[in-house]
């Protein structure tokens, strides 16, 4: 579990900054929730009577006192936001979104393109009464464009990006993340760009526009690959482990399982050569060098993997540590988290009475701060004392 540190006086970074959210599913709320951790306050708008849908993805779910279900996807998106739900289609809704929205620093939505103006929240509507407005719209393709109206989910960008593809072993099917990776870096991106607004508004008091879109986002994390397209026009190989620039530098098999390594320099290749005894591949011409080792790449791997056929991991794994080679064994999410909360790693376990969940914490570290995290929210569980503290004019809603 997380403590707090000697120096947490300070408030975190983003303290007294309201997010209004109106996104769901995941890269919006990842980002939200990170913004969150930060010290914004972030009010989640739901969709009455129904909600985030990602409340009902499980199982796994995580019983509370009152034995309600808690999807731990929902958890892992929503800590430190507090829900609304408002029928977005009525004029009473309407006005109290926008009555919202008229006293938050973000506006985020991730609406088909288009809707969020029709309903009466898109930016146009929101900046006229509120200059300074930061607002953020996340899509799958774009706000304009042939593909503005498809929809925009991970499974589809990881497809249509060529990660599955380049991900894929030589000749074998297509291979998809285990998490929603177009999704989460779509959620960094935003993030990013709502930070450098909100510092660009520091100094001229005037809002912005983002628009983020999945697609884009992950061709951007894939700049290996889809630069080496543009530079050279050859379509990038499938990898499967291995990185297509680096040899060795990949997944190999031992007796008893599997292990990664890998040799990012010559120094490194050199050292590898003598952690597994092998000498006589530093006087072979077609391991020289980097490239030669690439376009030998089926050679060496062959015989790297012959080596280790008969060797148990974990002493593969002592000989190489010893040599300063990168290596790790291929691991379990229960293995790994076993281990570093061994080391008092970064997992957070936090809630009250009603329901008390453990998460990753935030990974980042900030001096004379602590993160404080609140559980998810109830669907609805704070609209009533927000939409009353809009009627009364407080600043607690």
């Amino acid at each position: 579990m997380v403590g707090e540190s000697k120096d947490a006086g300070r408030a975190l970074p983003l303290a007294g900054l309201t997010v209004l959210d109106f996104t769901r599913a995941v890269a919006g709320p990842y980002c939200t929730m990170l913004l969150g951790d930060m010290g914004a306050r972030v009010i989640k708008v739901e969709e009455a009577g129904r909600g985030d849908e990602t409340r009902a993805w499980g199982p796994p779910f995580a019983m509370d006192a009152q034995e309600r279900p808690w999807s731990t996807y929902f958890v892992s998106m929503n800590r430190n936001k507090e829900s609304v739900e408002l029928d977005l289609k009525s004029d009473e809704g309407r006005a109290a979104a926008q009555a919202l929205a008229g006293r938050a620093g973000v506006v985020m939505e991730n609406f088909r393109p288009g809707v969020a103006a029709r309903l009466g929240i898109g930016y146009d509507e929101l900046r006229a009464s509120n200059e300074a407005l930061v607002y953020c719209s996340v899509s799958g393709f774009g706000q304009t464009g042939p593909w503005r109206d498809r929809p925009g989910y991970d499974l589809v960008v990881q497809a249509l990006s060529g990660f599955m593809h380049t991900s894929a072993a030589p000749g074998g099917d297509p291979v998809k993340a285990s998490f929603p990776v177009a999704d989460i870096v779509t959620g960094l991106f935003a993030s990013q760009a709502i930070l450098a607004a909100l510092y660009e508004r520091e100094r001229t008091g005037r809002g912005r526009r983002i628009e983020v879109s999945l697609l884009d986002c992950m061709l951007a994390a894939m700049a290996p690959q889809t630069a080496a397209f543009l530079m050279t026009g050859e379509e990038p190989p499938q990898a499967g482990t291995a990185q297509p620039n680096i040899v060795p530098y990949q997944a190999f098999r031992c007796r008893d399982g599997h292990i990664v390594a890998g040799a990012a320099n010559q120094r490194q290749w050199e050292r590898l050569c003598a952690a597994l005894e092998r000498p006589g591949w530093l006087r072979d011409a077609r391991f020289a060098t980097n490239p030669l080792r690439n376009q030998h790449r089926a050679e060496l791997v062959g015989e790297i993997e012959a080596a280790l056929s008969g060797c148990d991991c974990a002493g593969v794994l002592d000989a190489l540590a010893r040599h300063g080679i990168p290596c790790a064994p291929v691991s379990t999410v229960s293995a790994i988290l076993e281990d570093i909360e061994e080391q008092g790693g970064r997992v957070a376990t936090f809630g009250d009475a009603a329901f008390t969940a453990t998460t990753m914490a935030n990974p980042v570290r900030l001096s004379g701060s602590a993160f404080r995290y609140r559980r998810p929210p109830l669907l609805g569980e704070h609209t009533r004392s927000i939409l009353d503290s809009l009627k009364d004019g407080s600043d607690g809603f």
